[in-house]
């Protein structure tokens, strides 16, 4: 069995608007936490690998995957662990202050909504670590980097990752074209009118991921909203979006989040 491994990034990141009292990361979590706990503070934890449950006094309990997140509030007694010891890694941001009461008062952080789960968490997770990690920026470029990805997590929002975000101007347009059914990477970058290489080697750069890797997973995310809002079949579901069968689909959907498409379904029906 692997050791937990536990690596604080960053701590007292301060703003006048709010500060991000520590980042970190959990590898190998043993889910030691057996009795609700209480926080001083709000927290976002992000799931990167493995699953688990969270519970809390208000009575919810509910199964967690990969691409999972949660929000911990101060007056609310939780309780979240694996499913095996060492079986989940995660990220977190512990987080205080004005802004993020604002946040409270106008229910943008609502207890009632303490987990939820990330559109594109690959995309997310790239958007942490180049923006709320990175210690050139300014302590009030950090706050308001991870006020963006704490709200594309409670919205379910897709992060918009274009030339706003400093990416060249045909970023946005592969974005998109990356995120239709049916796209062939090396046609994208004709289409965009940019060598392959070079876009496959800029893409990533901005990005954080290959092309091809951010449009199987744009495929997955879609798949995973059919599957919440449709009554198609994992068969009918891969022939839409373009995969050759629907063995090689539910692979991949697993692969990226942890479940099969049949035990995905089940689990938010049961939500």
């Amino acid at each position: 069995m692997s050791e937990r491994q536990w690596n604080i990034w960053s701590q007292q990141v301060r703003s006048r608007l709010g500060n991000l009292v520590e980042i970190g990361e959990v590898k190998h979590s043993r889910g030691g936490m057996t009795r609700f706990r209480y926080l001083r503070r709000h927290a976002l934890v992000v799931l990167t690998r493995g699953e688990g449950h969270y519970e809390d006094e208000r009575g919810r309990d509910v199964s967690l995957s990969a691409g999972d997140w949660i929000l911990v509030f101060p007056e609310l007694g939780h309780c979240y662990r694996p499913l095996r010891p060492g079986g989940w890694d995660e990220v977190y941001v512990m987080f205080e202050g004005p802004v993020f009461e604002t946040w409270r008062q106008q229910r943008l952080l609502d207890p009632d909504q303490p987990t939820g789960r990330l559109a594109d968490p690959e995309g997310w997770l790239a958007e942490f670590h180049r923006t709320v990690l990175d210690e050139k920026a300014g302590p009030l470029s950090r706050v308001c980097a991870f006020q963006t990805l704490l709200a594309a997590a409670v919205e379910g929002a897709n992060l918009e990752m274009g030339a706003s975000s400093g990416g060249p101007a045909w970023f946005g347009d592969a974005c998109r074209l990356l995120a239709r059914p049916g796209t062939d990477v090396e046609e994208a970058a004709k289409e965009l009118g940019v060598a392959y290489e070079t876009f496959r080697r800029q893409f990533r750069g901005h990005a954080g991921v290959p092309p091809h890797r951010y449009h199987r997973q744009q495929l997955v995310n879609l798949a995973a909203r059919m599957l919440d809002s449709t009554d198609m079949k994992s068969a009918e579901i891969a022939r839409t979006l373009g995969f050759c069968d629907e063995a090689y689909f539910s692979r991949v959907f697993k692969k990226l989040t942890g479940r099969s498409p049949r035990a995905y379904r089940k689990r938010q029906e049961s939500r």
